[in-house]
């Protein structure tokens, strides 16, 4: 068992790739630790951020990708 959690810990903990041998050990430091419960409380804020963020680019994104694909092959003049 683990007693100190880091935040790469919770970081697998979120992404269900933290060993089960230490799950039950980190949410009873959940608990406890005012350290640790910030961390993860910043961790499902990022998530609930990007998780509202759009899910395709925008046309704006898109052109500029493809200019400069169109100027690494030399499909492009050069100013």
């Amino acid at each position: 068992m683990k007693a100190n959690f880091t935040y790469d810990d919770l970081i697998l903990y979120h992404y269900k790739e933290l060993p089960a041998s230490e799950i039950d050990a980190l949410e009873t430091a959940l608990c406890f630790d005012e350290n640790l419960k910030e961390m993860h409380n910043s961790i499902l804020e990022m998530k609930k951020m990007l998780n509202g963020e759009r899910k395709k680019p925008s046309d704006a994104s898109i052109r500029i990708i493809l200019d400069y694909n169109r100027q690494s092959s030399g499909e492009l003049e050069t100013i």
